[in-house]
């Protein structure tokens, strides 16, 4: 999969971190151009199992080369081209964050990760493991961001410490990175001077991880051994599988030597939010208006028209402005394909009874018989919001 030697310097020499991965994943692509294309086809009118199965089927096979070309179907749907590949790579990487609704024993719904925002650990569940499970996170994770897809927010430091080679002695450990609420409290009374409550469950998990009872001069360290084994030491052959799928993609070259690529694929939460201005500042705007701070002003063109335009593209710039994070998110999805604002995202207003996207040109397409913005707000909700169910459209 080496590209050549001017592609390579390139990638490895750009002060763009961002540009680095991107300029990385084309020499990839650009590499396996005439190999076999990967099919990927999702029935959108199955239910919601049968759609995770097929993701998960998908990812789960072995001596797949991921940097192939990929063409991807939603059956059910009209929808063609690079919008689909989009729809179904932000598909991936949401169901990997919500979880699958797949029961591997425990659960109606899978999530392989477990814990809080920005701390999340590898799920301890063997039947994850024995299933393959992390593999699959690291291949649906490292070939989305070959294709320029979405990335995985919110894992715990401490783990992508480990996961690149980092040592257990520096690991950023913190109390966040144990999902398991007991032996935080457990940890907690360890860290402190009170007497110690519930001894014999203390005892208990110490003697069940090989570490010694707690005494009046160990108790420190005691709880530091303890948040280790929880959070690392029994997640590590998970973390083991996970590295190893995401190898499997040909991403690991990048990582090793671009270490500053690492936060781009695994960004904390709050860096991965899509915002009211980096939305704003992709946006063209129908030639008939310019935005001049927080008006619009007038340029030539009919007259019939121009009213219309400037009125719907100021709900849609309204909208945007005053938009949850989450409904940024879902207007991207059902405008791109996926959560990642493009360099220009062109908006029409059109003669249509409902807002619709054509994913492939990124173009928004708003009606131009909106008169109050309530009525706007509302249809475009309800059409944003059939973004993770259909492929955006009503």
């Amino acid at each position: 999969m080496e590209g050549t030697e001017e592609t390579t310097i390139k990638w490895r020499t750009a002060s763009d971190p961002k540009q680095a991965g991107w300029l990385f994943s084309q020499d990839l692509l650009y590499s396996d151009r005439e190999s076999n294309s990967l099919f990927l086809s999702m029935d959108i009118r199955k239910d919601k199992e049968e759609q995770d199965q097929t993701l998960v089927k998908f990812y789960k096979r072995d001596n797949v080369r991921w940097t192939s070309p990929l063409l991807c179907k939603l059956q059910g749907d009209v929808a063609t081209g690079s919008g689909v590949d989009r729809h179904m790579m932000s598909t991936v990487i949401f169901k990997l964050m919500s979880g699958f609704h797949i029961n591997l024993g425990s659960a109606a719904i899978t999530k392989v990760f477990e814990g809080e925002p920005d701390h999340l650990t590898p799920s301890v569940s063997d039947g994850l493991l024995d299933n393959d499970m992390f593999a699959v996170a690291g291949r649906m994770i490292g070939h989305t961001f070959l294709h320029g897809g979405p990335s995985f927010p919110g894992l715990s430091p401490a783990i992508v410490h480990i996961l690149f080679g980092g040592s257990l002695e520096t690991t950023p450990l913190t109390l966040r990175d144990c999902p398991d609420l007991d032996i935080r409290d457990t940890v907690k009374m360890l860290e402190g001077d009170a007497e110690l409550k519930c001894i014999d469950a203390v005892h208990q998990l110490c003697l069940s991880w090989e570490l010694p009872a707690p005494n009046a001069t160990n108790r420190k360290w005691l709880s530091e051994k303890l948040l280790l084994h929880a959070v690392i030491e029994r997640t590590r052959p998970q973390i083991n599988q996970f590295q190893k799928g995401l190898k499997e993609t040909g991403l690991w070259s990048l990582l090793i030597h671009r270490r500053d690529v690492i936060p781009i694929l695994f960004p904390r939460e709050s860096e991965a939010q899509v915002t009211p201005q980096m939305i704003l500042d992709c946006i063209i705007w129908p030639s008939s208006i310019t935005f001049v701070f927080e008006s619009y002003r007038v340029e030539d063109e009919d007259e019939s028209d121009v009213v219309d335009v400037c009125r719907v593209s100021g709900y849609l710039k309204t909208f945007i402005e005053n938009a949850s994070p989450a409904e940024l998110k879902s207007l991207m999805k059902f405008w791109m394909g996926w959560e990642v604002p493009a360099t220009e995202m062109r908006v029409e207003i059109v003669e249509a009874p409902l807002p619709t996207a054509l994913t492939c040109f990124e173009n928004l397409r708003l009606p131009r018989h909106y008169t109050l913005y309530k009525t706007f707000d509302e249809d475009l909700c309800a059409c944003i919001s059939t973004s993770y169910s259909g492929f955006g459209r009503i």
